[in-house]
C-alpha cells in the first residue's frame, strides 16, 4: 500500500471496439458492444462461441499477436510524453505463468517485440509483470516508486491479453467458465490491450484537460477464489478497498461510482455486492454503480486495469462520470486483490458540470461520428 498519487495524462487502448483510445473511449460511452460469433463451438451445444476479437489487419499468434496489440496503444501513450521516449519505462501486466496456451517466450520476448515495431530502443527498467488483471496494479505499484524515487519522470503502464486461443479457449470450456447456450454464469472472451502515460502529481493540468488523479493503491488476498470450492464471503476485496479507502483519508460515501474487471461470472459480482454492502454507509438516492468494460469488450484480462483507468478519465473529461471521484478494484484468479482510487485534478471547471459537458460534447461528438462511420 502507499499514499502516493500519480496523475494519468493519456492513454492508448487497442480494443475489439476501436483501435486507438478515441475510438474505444467514445464506444464505451455510447454502449457500443464489439461481441461478435467467433470461429470456435461450445463443446457440449457445438454452437458458436461469442466474444471480441480486435480486426487487426494482419493476424499473427502467439507472443506476435500481442505485441501487434500492445504496440499502437503504447506508441499512442509515448505520442503524449513530455520527456524524450527513451527515458519512459514501459511496465506491463501479462497473463499468469499458469495460463494453458501461454506463449513460452512472452515474459522475455514481447517487449523487446514491441521496441522493434516502435522503431525504438527498450527504455531502462521496463519490464512485464505476469499476473492477469492484477499486473498493470503491481506495475502501478512500481511506477510509483520510480517517480517517487526521480528514477522515471512519466512511465507508461499497461496491460495486453487474448483470450481467443484455441487451446485456452478449450480448457475454460471444459471448466463451464464461458458464458454460452444453457449457461449463464460465465464470461465471454475478448483480447486487447491498453496503457496509460502516468506522471508526477504536482505536474499542472490543463485547463482544457483536468486529467485523472489515481489516489493510493492497497492489495489483499481472497482465501477462497473462484472454483477453489471453499466458503466464500468477499474478505479479500473488502480488506483492499478498506485499507485504500484508510490510505487516502476517504470513506465510501467520498465514492460516487465504481469500476471493475468483474465479467459476467457471478462469483465477481457477488464479491463487488459485499464489498460494498460492508463498507458503504452512505445515504444514496440512486444505487452505487458499476461499470464494467468487459460487457462491451469481452474479458480482456491483464488489459482491463489501464482500460478503466482510461475509461474513468474519459468520463471525466467529458463530465458523463456520476461525480468527481471512483473505486477501482481488480483480481486475478489465484486470489490476488487489488483497489485504487481515482479522481478529476482541479482544473477551472468542475469536468461534470452543466458548461464542461457542453464544451466537451462538441469534441466527442466528431469522435463518434468517426468511430461510426
Amino acid at each position: 500500500m502507499s499514499a502516493t498519487a500519480v496523475a494519468v495524462l493519456a492513454s492508448g487502448l487497442v480494443t475489439p471496439v476501436g483501435f486507438r483510445a478515441e475510438a474505444t473511449l467514445a464506444a464505451l460511452h455510447a454502449g457500443i458492444s464489439g461481441v461478435q460469433t467467433l470461429g470456435f463451438r461450445h463443446a457440449g451445444s457445438g454452437e458458436a462461441l461469442r466474444g471480441g476479437r480486435v480486426a487487426l489487419s494482419q493476424r499473427w499468434t502467439g507472443t506476435s499477436l500481442l505485441a501487434g496489440l500492445l504496440a499502437p496503444a503504447i506508441g499512442e501513450c509515448l505520442r503524449a510524453a513530455s520527456v524524450p521516449v527513451e527515458e519512459v519505462p514501459w511496465l506491463v501486466g501479462v497473463s499468469s505463468a499458469q495460463r494453458p496456451g501461454r506463449p513460452p517466450d512472452l515474459d522475455h520476448s514481447l517487449l523487446p517485440e514491441v521496441a522493434h515495431r516502435l522503431g525504438l530502443r527498450l527504455p531502462p527498467h521496463s519490464a512485464t509483470v505476469a499476473r492477469d488483471a492484477m499486473g498493470a496494479a503491481h506495475a502501478l505499484q512500481v511506477a510509483m516508486t520510480l517517480i517517487q524515487e526521480g528514477r522515471a519522470r512519466q512511465v507508461v503502464i499497461g496491460g495486453v491479453d487474448s483470450f481467443l486461443e484455441p487451446r485456452l479457449l478449450i480448457d475454460l470450456d471444459r471448466r463451464r467458465r464461458l458464458l454460452g447456450p444453457g449457461r449463464m454464469d460465465g464470461f465471454l472472451p475478448g483480447e486487447g490491450a491498453a496503457a496509460v502515460l502516468v506522471s508526477a502529481a504536482d505536474i499542472p493540468a490543463s485547463d482544457h484537460r483536468p486529467g485523472l488523479l489515481i489516489r493510493g493503491l492497497a492489495f489483499a488476498q481472497e482465501e477462497a477464489p473462484v472454483g477453489s470450492g471453499r466458503p466464500f464471503r468477499g474478505e479479500g476485496l473488502t480488506v483492499a478497498v478498506a485499507a485504500v479507502l484508510a490510505d487516502t483519508g476517504l470513506s465510501m460515501e467520498d465514492i460516487a461510482w465504481r469500476l471493475s474487471d468483474v465479467s459476467g461470472e457471478h462469483y465477481g459480482f457477488k464479491e463487488a455486492m459485499l464489498a460494498a454492502i460492508r463498507l458503504d454507509r452512505a445515504r444514496r438516492d440512486e444505487a452505487l454503480d458499476l461499470w464494467h468494460p468487459i460487457e462491451y469488450t469481452g474479458h480482456l484480462g491483464a488489459a482491463v486495469t489501464p482500460l478503466l483507468m482510461a475509461w474513468a478519465q474519459h468520463a471525466l473529461e467529458l463530465g458523463y462520470a456520476p461525480g468527481p471521484r471512483a473505486l477501482c478494484h481488480v483480481g486475478d484468479d489465484a486470489g490476488g486483490r487489488a483497489a485504487f482510487v481515482v479522481e478529476a485534478r482541479a482544473a477551472g471547471r468542475l469536468p461534470w458540470s452543466a458548461d464542461w459537458l457542453a464544451h466537451s460534447l462538441l469534441d466527442a461528438g466528431d469522435v463518434r461520428k468517426e468511430y461510426l462511420s
